[in-house]
């Protein structure tokens, strides 16, 4: 359907909104965002601005719908650019598209998956759902993996006891996941090793030692420790 003048304008506007709490978010960090300087910058009054974002929070939560769901998109496309019985293949994409997408986005992985913003909680019925669609995607991954008799997980079958079961299981509802819990397991020990590396070059603990280029080699090199772990053919 096509939208009228004002929707249109409304949407312009939005963008500008948004644009311009990135840019105070990459200057100052999320916890100094202002809906009072957005204001000012876009030459509006604040009343003005309260008309397209009620506050503060209101505003950092649309971003973090559009952060989560363009994290997602980059995963679900790397996976889908692999044919369906390439698994290795969809593993490895989808692991480095993890990398990839970070460093072309630093401000908005900080956003993520950096310090929370202080005194901003995030509505779970909101953000929740679209959070998870990331770790869907590297799930999916690893259950056709294991349905075609392409990996080994028997590692977590041993590894997994009743208390780590018993911690997944928001897990298992937050993803809707009616697999296996030790595939979940794998799913999350793996993604966290994935993340821990990720985390470290983002936010700098490279930097004394190791390049742009060689923090790339590293990722990529665990990666494929990861999948020989996991014997994903």
């Amino acid at each position: 359907m096509t939208k009228t003048r004002r929707e249109r304008i409304r949407a312009a506007t939005i963008n500008e909104i948004k644009e311009i709490a990135r840019q105070q978010m990459g200057e100052s960090g999320a916890g100094a965002l202002s809906l009072r300087a957005i204001s000012r910058e876009m030459g509006m009054s604040s009343p003005a601005l309260y008309r397209y974002f009620a506050s503060r929070d209101d505003l950092v939560t649309a971003l973090l719908v559009d952060v989560y769901t363009a994290f997602a998109d980059a995963l679900e496309m790397a996976r889908d650019g692999r044919l369906q019985g390439d698994h290795i293949g969809r593993f490895t994409a989808v692991a480095c598209a993890y990398r990839d997408w970070a460093v072309a986005s630093p401000q908005e992985y900080a956003l993520i998956f950096g310090v929370p913003i202080p005194g901003y909680k995030a509505p779970s019925d909101v953000t929740s759902p679209i959070a998870a669609r990331s770790m869907i995607v590297f799930l999916d991954v690893l259950v056709n993996a294991e349905k075609a008799g392409k990996a080994d997980f028997s590692d977590s079958y041993v590894a997994i006891t009743p208390a780590v079961a018993a911690q997944l299981q928001p897990w298992v509802d937050k993803l809707q996941f009616d697999g296996d819990i030790e595939i979940l397991y794998t799913a999350m020990s793996n993604w966290s090793l994935m993340h821990g590396l990720v985390s470290l070059e983002i936010f700098g603990h490279f930097d004394l030692c190791i390049t742009d280029v060689s923090s790339g080699e590293l990722y990529r090199t665990e990666v494929a420790a990861l999948a020989k772990r996991l014997s994903i053919q």
